[in-house]
């Protein structure tokens, strides 16, 4: 992948993971919705792991 398309993946990812963070934060406890919100986090920052691996 030409480094373009890494940076556009990798803004893109940081800024999925900062939307998902602040809906965690909105989501009451009670709630399902909070644990899938966190699973979809932890997707999104294995992925931003993941590009930034292939930009070194």
């Amino acid at each position: 992948m030409d480094k373009m398309r890494i940076e556009v993946l990798k803004r893109l990812a940081e800024k999925a993971l900062k939307e998902l963070d602040e809906a965690y934060k909105r989501v009451p406890e009670v709630d399902n919705g909070k644990a899938y919100l966190f699973r979809g986090k932890e997707r999104v920052r294995l992925i931003l792991n993941i590009l930034n691996d292939m930009e070194v």
